[in-house]
């Protein structure tokens, strides 16, 4: 990488060590907390006496507050400095945990249990909004050469193995010390992450140094709000019916709000994000991929542990064992991507991630729809291959989208690319439980033509569920691996391959690093190219 007496100086300030230390743990804690959550939720049901509504917003409470509040927190790393808001986030973070733990011992303002859970939730999102794309910006300014691109590495497989690795913490915890746990076992990991964080990266970092520019308030609001109507859509279309006039009015409310945040910012003297880079191939290529991973495979992995548990009768902690064979193909995939790229390019390493992550969704369908626990031997060969390109494609196309943007944005930029990654998750979770409600009609269509000739027994019923699970799941993969595959069409056609760097020892990060030479642009902005 061509490097400049900045990078330099980043490279040799702070503590190394413990600089990567709280960025991956802290993304660990913040991404484990989107998935751990789903096995404790029967117990939660039973000890907080809570509805089959309030249980899903128990889930996507935190969802919702981490996609509506991460580009703000994004901006503000740029702005104040990355030290100061991570370290506020993870704290804010924390204190939603001590108090989703505690949901079930207090209450307040007269909430009942369920609803301090909720709010608690909301809180530890919004804690999380700032974890998840700032432990992506401190990796990429705090490192250069092999140890940024060994950092990018471990954030891309440390997020597939939180991901995945959720369902079996969960299980154990809930079965072992109670689903309270699954909340404050955030609290000593947490502690680290701030006392590594304090100690380990500087008090004014790079992103906080230049010239200050104010905060765009009317882009954020406006952005803000439009995410809020879509994810608010999308989270209650299945219940409301996705033609009713409230989540059309939601959705209406997006794409207006989206409209006005796009106007706000071309006016913007100091907007959130220079639309601008949109322009550029690789960036708008990535961030599109990123939309198309989060609602394809990321999709496919919320309703594999659905499967697992509902159509093979598996525990939360059964399950998540049978989802370790994927969880340890990240830890291989993550360096094996790294390599491919120095020798074959971004391009066509990240194409071909895509296209071969969409032939192990489609071996998904080999699944038994009569089958029992031990049928789930069938997954295994989508499970190895899916696992193996999610880690290549992680890390891959998260450094494409900070690469793209200038040293002091970068903070934003990786919001751009976590925002529409989850924003694709929550479609692609809308589309496919579509899917599966529509198996679950049948079913239920089923059960009552044979409660009609007097023919439903206790077992037939759950075969019918299984079924219906099985066939859901089924149609879910054929859906994942077709979107899948449009994410390697997309990648052909937008992502450009960079030329390498000149030192050859600082491949695989060489070939994003070629693209962030400065160059001028009109407002004399260094910004990189491509």
């Amino acid at each position: 990488m061509p490097t400049t007496h900045a990078s330099h100086a980043s490279g040799r300030a702070g503590k190394p060590g413990l600089i990567m230390l709280a960025a991956l743990l802290g993304l660990f804690i913040a991404l484990l907390d989107v998935t751990v959550v789903t096995v404790a939720l029967p117990t939660i049901s039973t000890d907080l006496h809570a509805s089959f509504s309030d249980l899903e917003w128990v889930a996507n409470a935190y969802m919702l507050a981490l996609a509506v509040f991460i580009v703000t927190a994004g901006r503000l790393g740029d702005l104040y400095g990355q030290r100061r808001v991570y370290t506020a986030g993870v704290s804010v973070f924390l204190i939603g945990s001590l108090a989703c733990g505690s949901a079930a011992k207090f209450s307040v303002f007269g909430w009942s249990h369920i609803a301090v859970l909720h709010a608690a939730r909301v809180v530890q999102g919004i804690g999380g909004a700032a974890i998840l794309p700032l432990s992506l910006a401190i990796i990429y300014s705090s490192f250069e050469g092999k140890k940024r691109a060994v950092g990018l590495m471990l954030w891309g497989a440390i997020g597939g193995l939180a991901t995945a690795l959720g369902p079996l913490i969960g299980g154990f915890l809930v079965e072992k010390a109670g689903w309270e746990w699954i909340f404050l076992v955030n609290l000593p990991i947490g502690a680290v992450v701030l006392v590594a964080a304090m100690a380990g990266m500087r008090a004014h970092d790079r992103s906080a140094r230049g010239r200050r520019t104010s905060l765009d308030l009317p882009g954020l609001v406006t952005v803000s709000a439009a995410l809020l109507c879509l994810n608010l859509a999308l989270i209650n279309g299945s219940n409301w019916g996705w033609t009713s006039g409230k989540d059309l009015g939601l959705f209406v409310a997006a794409a207006a709000l989206t409209g006005l945040f796009l106007v706000v910012e071309a006016r913007s003297t100091a907007p959130i994000m220079d639309l601008s880079w949109f322009r550029r191939p690789s960036f708008g290529g990535s961030v599109l991929a990123g939309f198309l991973l989060g609602a394809g495979m990321f999709a496919a992995l919320f309703y594999l542990s659905i499967y697992l548990q509902n159509g093979l009768g598996l525990s939360a902690m059964q399950t998540g064992v049978r989802l370790l064979p994927l969880t340890l193909m990240l830890i291989v995939g993550a360096p094996l991507g790294g390599r491919l790229v120095a020798r074959f390019g971004v391009r066509t390493t990240l194409s071909a991630a895509f296209a071969v992550m969409a032939v192990g969704l489609a071996l998904f369908t080999l699944i038994d729809p009569h089958g029992g626990s031990g049928s789930w031997t069938r997954l295994l060969p989508g499970m190895l291959v899916t696992g193996l390109t999610l880690g290549m494609v992680m890390p891959i196309s998260s450094e494409l989208t900070v690469v793209a943007a200038p040293q002091d944005q970068v903070g934003v930029a990786a919001s751009a690319g976590t925002m529409f990654r989850q924003v694709g998750n929550a479609v692609g979770i809308a589309l496919m439980g579509a899917l599966m409600t529509a198996q679950a009609t049948s079913a239920h269509k089923a059960a009552a033509h044979l409660a009609q000739k007097g023919a439903l027994t206790p077992q037939a019923m759950e075969t019918l569920q299984r079924t219906a699970v099985a066939h859901g799941t089924e149609h879910g993969a054929w859906y994942a691996a077709a979107v899948t595959l449009a994410g390697a069409v997309v990648v052909l056609l937008f992502v450009r391959d960079l030329k390498p760097a000149a030192v050859p020892s600082q491949a695989p990060a060489a070939l994003y690093d070629a693209a962030s030479t400065p160059v001028a642009d009109s407002r004399g902005t260094n910004r990189p190219v491509g």
